[in-house]
């Protein structure tokens, strides 16, 4: 069964692409875009998810993008 999202493919792409714009017009590589990302990533969970819920959100994040990778593989 399909997760279904409370925001809009719209809200999400605009963000996405805007994040990706960034990046490209610093001329990031990808090991530097990912370094930016994931210490973007590692500030919302510490500012943004309670303590002891950070296991648990960062361990569904990390299974979410494996899947992600994943699917995109095949």
């Amino acid at each position: 069964m399909p997760i279904v999202s409370k925001y809009s493919t719209a809200q999400i792409e605009k963000l996405v692409n805007q994040l990706l714009d960034v990046l490209h017009s610093e001329n990031a590589t990808t090991e530097l875009s990912l370094m930016c990302l994931g210490n973007a990533i590692s500030h919302v969970v510490n500012s943004s998810v309670p303590a002891a819920q950070r296991e648990a959100v960062v361990s569904h994040f990390n299974q979410a993008l494996a899947d992600a990778v994943t699917s995109k593989a095949n």
